[in-house]
């Protein structure tokens, strides 16, 4: 080190201070930029600048690590509030679907009917009393039939 027993005097007063209060907080320590930390560190031995610097480096990692811990803990809320809204959607859907489904069979089986009536319409003629009551009973009938089946 320094011949220079002024510098020395100094460096073994800060020691003193080290030893019996710490130089900074950890609060302190955090809070300072760059060249605020050099300047406290000035006149301390390597140990100590080392201990010190490595202390800094800790404590801005445990507060990376929260952060990332809070922000991992809202994305996952937020992908679980994403995921029960898309399940109700795709039972919303499911509902549709089966109600479709339903009407889809029921038109079929009435035109079927209608097609059965044409069909005989066609080859044996359109009875003229019964026309229209008949394709009103079979488009029932079929309504019935499909709505059973």
């Amino acid at each position: 080190m320094a011949a220079d027993p002024l510098s020395s005097k100094a460096l073994k007063v800060k020691r003193e201070l080290g030893e019996n209060t710490p130089l900074l907080s950890d609060e302190e320590l955090m809070g300072l930029s760059v060249r605020g930390v050099n300047h406290h560190l000035r006149g301390l031995s390597k140990e100590e600048v080392a201990r010190l610097k490595q202390r800094r480096r800790t404590l801005k990692n445990r507060g990376y690590a929260a952060s990332c811990r809070v922000k991992r803990v809202c994305q996952k809320e937020e992908l679980q509030k994403q995921k029960m809204e898309l399940e109700w959607e795709v039972d919303k859907l499911a509902r549709e679907n089966a109600a479709m489904r339903l009407e889809l069979d029921t038109l079929r089986g009435k035109y079927e009917a209608l097609q059965g009536f044409a069909r005989t319409v066609a080859t044996h003629g359109t009875p003229a009393k019964v026309a229209t009551a008949s394709v009103i009973t079979i488009v029932k009938s079929g309504a019935n039939q499909a709505a059973y089946s």
